[in-house]
């Protein structure tokens, strides 16, 4: 019902034109033909992954300054949830958000949900990698890895992370809107009645998590080196992918 929706939805700019795209993408990639993979082996996917971030980035993860917005990047993209309902909100809301928000916050919008649909789909092909191809009973370093090069997307990882300093680089713009503060707060209310609750609880989650935050380009900034770092490893097989040696850059973080 929603797709129809979607797919009929009249838009006026580039900016909807390109949600209206990514919004039908991400429908049928969630309820079109199944899965590889079954929701278990994605779900310990997501929380081994969830897991790793956190260890590798855990100066930035226990910093006071960072640890929300870590929680709320890393919980929302790897965490072993169910998002049906925020996206279905997402789905009912699309046309009046075409209306309403200014071009520049509808392509903010087709941002995450690229970065969104790009990662499940990343992880769709890795955990099939991981247990019905090479057929590991457990995720461990060696079996992430042996997947991760099997999986032979280089170039989409390298893409995904791009994505994901992109994201950065929107929310640090928007979080400290007055403006979308201001709307966010008086719209609870009409979000619940509406029954949109999912949907607002994520927006706001987010806003919040980044609203106080300083210096958010250094953080997203050390994110892409480290895991680009990572990802190098990786490819090269190297013994011990997840650790690299610390330099100047790194001493900064200890001291936020």
């Amino acid at each position: 019902m929603y797709r129809d929706r979607i797919q009929n939805l009249a838009t006026k700019s580039p900016a909807a034109e390109r949600l209206k795209k990514v919004l039908i993408d991400y429908h049928d990639f969630k309820y079109g033909a199944g899965q590889p993979v079954s929701q278990h082996q994605l779900m310990a996917l997501a929380d081994w992954q969830c897991q790793r971030l956190k260890d590798t980035h855990q100066d930035l993860y226990q910093s006071q300054n960072y640890h929300q917005g870590l929680n709320f990047l890393f919980s929302d993209l790897y965490a072993p949830q169910d998002f049906s309902d925020r996206d279905r909100d997402l789905e009912r809301i699309a046309p009046k958000l075409v209306k309403l928000l200014p071009d520049k916050v509808i392509l903010t919008l087709a941002e995450l949900i690229e970065l969104n649909l790009q990662t499940q789909q990343l992880d769709v092909s890795l955990a099939h990698q991981i247990f019905n191809c090479l057929n590991y009973q457990k995720i461990d370093d060696a079996s992430y890895c042996h997947a991760y090069r099997a999986c032979n997307n280089e170039k989409q990882r390298q893409d995904q992370l791009a994505r994901v300093h992109e994201v950065g680089k929107l929310l640090n713009r928007y979080a400290r809107s007055r403006m979308l503060n201001f709307s966010l707060s008086i719209s609870e209310r009409p979000a619940e009645m509406a029954g949109l609750t999912a949907l607002y609880s994520f927006i706001r989650r987010g806003f919040d998590a980044f609203h106080d935050m300083q210096d958010i380009p250094f953080l997203m900034d050390t994110l892409l080196k480290r895991e680009s770092h990572i990802l190098q490893n990786i490819y090269a097989n190297q013994a011990f992918p997840f650790q690299w040696q610390e330099s100047s850059h790194d001493k900064r973080c200890n001291d936020r």
